[in-house]
């Protein structure tokens, strides 16, 4: 082999290469590993701006939800009511079919929030990420004075405006069938000065029982628009296995 081949095959290889990397850039970055102790990791992130304001936008409700994006004929919807409100009572004692200073809708997350899924130990997502279909029901406390809870929280006081929240998330991937990941609040849900911090637990068919835990902290910019900035991250288990996880039994 002279010495022109070889330049020539290592100048083939490198352009490979280039081209390998590139390809994967375009494609997605390589499935994220889950941390030790962990089967299944998920970020999702929402950082829509948008005017809330405009008189023009129709936000999807929830007969959108439950119809058009998770395919639920009335009989389902009436079914899938009936198990939110049976959570809400044994949760958290509160049901709103019998209780005053309670109010049960169902809502659709705003998709101008550009809520997406970036990160994921199954699969390589590219950098645009994957739209996340949010929504289920919400249970608001309406009274002035808040409510005392029973069920599992029974002798806590939460304020007016505390939610409780049963629904889904679907995850639309291009080319393939949605991903769906049920949730469930894991604790009342309280908006503070710094935001709307939430603890859900999450069920997926094939990694079981887990847990989603994040913020909500939209801000207005200096043009009156806001933008939204939301962090979420899910993991399967919730809490992992202590025995995987490092320094754990330290």
């Amino acid at each position: 082999m002279t010495q022109r081949t070889r330049q020539l095959i290592h100048a083939l290889i490198a352009t490979l290469l280039l081209f390998a990397g590139s390809l994967a850039t375009a494609q997605g970055v390589a499935d994220q590993q889950p941390p030790d102790g962990f089967e299944t990791m998920l970020v999702y992130m929402g950082t829509g701006v948008y005017d809330a304001t405009d008189p023009d936008y129709v936000m999807p409700d929830g007969d959108v939800w439950h119809r058009e994006i998770m395919g639920r004929s009335d009989a389902e919807i009436a079914e899938n009511r009936a198990e939110a409100v049976a959570f809400f009572e044994e949760r958290f004692g509160l049901n709103p079919d019998t209780q005053d200073g309670l109010m049960l809708v169902d809502f659709m997350f705003d998709p101008r929030n550009e809520y997406r899924a970036y990160v994921s130990s199954e699969a390589a997502i590219p950098s645009e990420g994957w739209v996340v279909r949010d929504g289920g029901w919400m249970l608001s406390v309406t009274d002035p004075d808040g409510l005392d809870l029973g069920g599992e929280f029974a002798g806590t006081h939460v304020p007016q405006g505390a939610v409780f929240v049963f629904g889904d998330y679907n995850i639309d991937v291009p080319g393939g069938e949605p991903i769906i990941i049920h949730y469930q609040s894991g604790q009342p849900i309280v908006a503070t000065e710094s935001g709307m911090l939430f603890l859900c637990e999450t069920y997926h068919p094939e990694w079981g029982w887990g847990r989603a835990q994040g913020i909500s902290a939209p801000v207005t910019l200096e043009d009156g628009r806001t933008q939204a900035n939301v962090r979420n991250v899910l993991t399967f288990s919730g809490l992992g296995d202590p025995d995987r996880v490092p320094n754990a039994r330290d």
